[in-house]
Formats: structure tokens, sequence, C-alpha cells
């Protein structure tokens, strides 16, 4: 959508009356002259990031004023205000004058919108990025922020065009020049703990994950320990606003999740401040709350079973198993007492052929999930993944405890087939398939992946969340007591993902999973 009329610069008071306004400073010349209130001028940023609802697209209306959540307080991004209703509209402008955006401006329009649209409310990410306007036209051009801005928005723009797009030699530029500004500003003690240098973090890693190629596979991991450094050093700056407590929990989760892959214990400022936070958290968030012990928990049994702590003790042995399934029991707790809002429905298939665990069949989830939306499967499938990798790590301490069972190593299978069927069930929906038309179909012909094989191809959505189906099928499809054939299907669904362009995946489907026995991945990638 591009903006076809002119854009008035003018104070509230001079568009209201549809009059024209000189734009002095401080006031202008008509609202001096009648002793009203002049509330200043528009930034035309505005118009890049204006948010454009599907009923304005719908009846094609320019509405140039409406800048909704770009429309914050300079000092506080904790509240959004939307501008006045009379604001939408401006009179219709003569031919001559219309004024298009620049290509950069189409590109950060395109960037904005596409992410808005692609994110639901309960998502901390979107309110998040809804604060983007009011940071990027508060800072100045050439900042830090504004050349990672512009960087992302290209790699936005490039992505989703042909592969004949030509602007990688722009996107490279605006990334290198973003870096060098960042550095500097790191290296100003005021900058350094700003909202507006940390954000940038944040973009760069972002970028990271949209450009991703394979020689470059450290980024993603260096921009959040970046960020995490960040963070220390604001310290009660993380925590001033709103808007401040939404980064820190977002560098969280980036911290947990690329220390479980590294299996290395979270830096402990993201262990210390539940008080302060527990207003802000969402059923994520207490989510991570727990798994942020994971990686401590990993860190504990590499050292107690590393070739030079042989000579274990049993003790210690027992303590790690106690606290590994004491995690495991609280996670279970977390998704028994889930909120309805946040839950899913299950839908059996109807099958008339044979079962999908027969020895050398083809596999088929003989139940599939139904979500509330993509952002409540991503969540799920954390808690299912989380999971899986304590029972990794149940099973190998328990192998050096001289009172496990068979039945603990039973239990231990129970759940990794529970958590890994429930993962594939969840795939069909973050493929973007409508769920109920799947429910009778048949087996799939041999050596054929379903569901993409049936003839129909149901759809119910061009939005998916495959990029967020990438790390549970690889860690899935690694477990070892899972039946081979579900394993098989998992590694084609990562494929079949491989082949639709996606460079993690096509990375990721040569390997095996690392973190389930206790190594370090072969890179950190952001995995929801």
């Amino acid at each position: 959508m591009v903006f076809t009329g002119r854009m008035s610069r003018g104070c509230e008071s001079c568009r209201k009356l549809h009059t024209k306004c000189d734009e002095k400073r401080p006031s202008c010349s008509r609202c001096v002259r009648t002793n009203r209130q002049c509330t200043g001028y528009r930034d035309t940023n505005d118009l890049i990031f204006r948010h454009t609802t599907p009923k304005f697209s719908k009846k094609k209306i320019c509405s140039v004023a409406n800048n909704g959540i770009a429309r914050h307080s300079n000092t506080d991004l904790s509240k959004s205000h939307d501008c006045p209703e009379n604001e939408r509209y401006l009179p219709p402008r003569s031919p001559g004058r219309t004024l298009l955006p620049s290509k950069e401006d189409q590109r950060l329009f395109f960037f904005y919108q596409t992410i808005m649209e692609n994110l639901v409310d309960s998502d901390h990410t979107r309110y998040l990025h809804s604060q983007l306007p009011t940071l990027f036209s508060r800072s100045r051009s050439g900042s830090a922020l504004h050349l990672a801005t512009q960087a992302i928005s290209y790699a936005t723009w490039k992505k989703s065009r042909s592969p004949g797009c030509d602007e990688g030699l722009t996107i490279e530029k605006r990334y290198t020049q973003a870096l060098a500004a960042l550095a500097e500003a790191i290296r100003d003690p005021v900058e350094a703990t700003s909202d507006e240098t940390l954000y940038t973090v944040l973009l760069l890693s972002g970028y990271e994950t949209i450009t991703f190629n394979s020689e470059a596979l450290p980024a993603w991991g260096t921009h959040v320990d970046g960020a995490a450094a960040l963070v220390k050093n604001r310290g009660t700056e993380n925590f001033s606003t709103p808007f401040a407590c939404m980064m820190f929990l977002f560098i969280r989760r980036n911290a947990i999740q690329s220390h479980v892959q590294t299996s290395t214990p979270v830096d402990p400022i993201f262990e210390e401040c539940d008080d302060i936070l527990s207003p802000y958290e969402n059923i994520e968030d207490r989510l991570l709350s727990k798994t942020m012990r994971i990686p401590k928990l990993q860190a504990w049994a590499n050292k107690l079973l590393s070739p030079s702590s042989w000579e274990l003790e049993e003790d210690l042995i027992s303590e790690l198993l106690r606290s590994a399934e004491d995690l495991d029991y609280e996670l279970s707790n977390w998704a028994f007492r889930i909120p309805a809002q946040w839950s899913y429905s299950t839908i059996t298939r109807i099958e008339t052929l044979e079962t999908s665990f027969t020895p050398g069949a083809v596999y088929v989830p003989d139940q599939i999930h139904r979500y509330p939306n993509l952002y409540v499967a991503r969540i799920w499938n954390l808690y299912r993944v989380s999971r899986l990798i304590i029972q990794s790590l149940i099973h190998r301490v328990s192998c050096f405890c001289p009172t496990t069972t068979e039945a603990t190593q039973d239990r231990i299978d129970t759940i990794n087939q529970s958590m890994v069927s429930q993962i594939c069930a969840s795939i069909p929906f973050l493929l973007g398939y409508d769920c109920s038309a799947l429910k009778h179909t048949t087996n799939s012909p041999p050596s054929s992946l379903w569901p993409q094989c049936l003839p129909n191809k149901p759809r119910v959505s061009n939005n998916t969340g495959k990029f967020s189906l990438i790390w549970p099928m690889y860690l899935a499809s690694s477990v070892n007591s899972v039946p081979e054939n579900q394993k098989d299907w998992l590694r084609e669904q990562l494929s079949w993902i491989a082949r639709t362009g996606d460079a993690h995946a096509q990375v990721l489907r040569n390997f095996r999973s690392q973190t389930l026995v206790g190594r370090p991945e072969a890179f950190r990638f952001d995995c929801v």
C-alpha cells in the first residue's frame, strides 16, 4: 500500500480546520493569533510506519494521519495513543501533487507491516516491534538504530522477492555501517545504556536470522551475547519502564535458547528479577522461567560425567537426578494448569489402513493438534523440547546411579514418545494446513510425505510457522527410543522445509542433535 496524497506537516489545530499552517517554531502564527495552544508538528516518519487495518485497506482509504502506534511519548514507550478519528482522513489533493514514498521508505514500511501482521497481541515481540516507529523517529539519521532498521528492512524485502532481486550490496552496506555505528554507540557511556542501542542489537539479531548462511554460523549467537552484556551494563535501567522490561524478557528468551544449545548456564542477572518482571510475564515467560534452569543442569551433568570426574560421588549424582526430576515435574504441572485460551484441541484421524507405528510403514500422525494461533503452538513445542532435553539428561546420569531401575528407563521412554508424538501432531497446523480437512485422509502412498502428498492440499493459511518447527523436529528426530519410521518422517519434514529455501533447515538436516548427548551444537540459532 502506498501513500497517494500529500502529507500535511502542519500542527493539529490547523489540520482540524483544514487551514494552511506556516509551521513556525515554537508555535505557528495562526495559533498565536487566535490564542490557541500549538501542539507541534507531525513527524514525516509517521507516514512510513502508519499501521493500517483490513477495514481501511478494503475501502482503499489513505489514512495518512493514522499513525496509530507511532504516536507515543518520547519519554515513555509504555503507552500507545491512537490519533483522533477526525484526523484519519485528508481532503482530496490534485493529481499533480501526489507524493510517493522513496525506495527506502517502501522497504521500511514493508518490513514493519509484514511483521506486525504476522504477530499476535499476546506475543511480546509484537509489542516490542510496535515501539520501532517512536525509536526510529527520535534517533538521528545515520545512527546505529536507523542503519540496523534499514538493513533488516532491505533483507526482509529481498527475502520476499524472487531470487533475482538485486539488493545484496545495499543490504551488506547498511549492515556493515550499522555494526560500525553500534560499536561507536557502545563506547559512549550514555548511549551504551540507552533503549535505542539495546534495540539495535535485537534488530541485528533478527537480521542474522533472516539472512542466515553457513558462512556466518556464529553471528546470531554473537549478537545474543552482546545483548546480554548490554543488559548487565544497564543495571536498573532494565526495569525503568514497561518497554525496558519487555526488552529484558525478550533477551532472556534468546539467552536461554542460546545456552541450551551450548550446555552452559545463563548469566545470573536473568535469574535475579522475578518480582520486578512478574507483572509483564505471560504464559511463555513463566515457562521460560523454569526452562532457564536447564542449561545449568546440562553443565552440571557434563562436569560430573567428564573423564576427569569418573570417580563419581553417589550423593552428587542423586542430587542432580532429583533436581532434573523436580524440574520435569514443574514443567508437567505448567502444562496441566495452563489456561484454556492457551490450550489446543486434538483431532483423531480416521485411519483405514495400517497404523502409523507398523514397522516399515510410512509414518502418519494418528492425532493432529489445532491451536488458537501459531504463537501458542510454538510455546507448546518449547515445552515439549524442554522435556526431551531433561529426559536425555536423566538418562545419561541415571546410567551411573546404582539405584536406577528398569522402571526409570521405561518412564523416560514413555515421556519421550509422548513429547515426540505431540511435536508430530503440531506439524500440520504449523505448516498452515486446515486440520479438520485432514481428519478423513487415508494413509499416504508408499515413500510419500504426509500431508504434503495430499492431492487437495487443504491449506487454511499462507502464514505458516515452519521456521519454528526446525528446532523441535531436529531434536525429536534424534531421540533414540522413537520408532525409526517416525524419525524418518521428521527428517523428511525437515528436508522438505530445507527445499522450500530455509537455510537453517538446509544445514541442520545433515546433522543429529548434540544437545541430547550433552555436547554443544555446531552453531547457535534462533529457534522460535
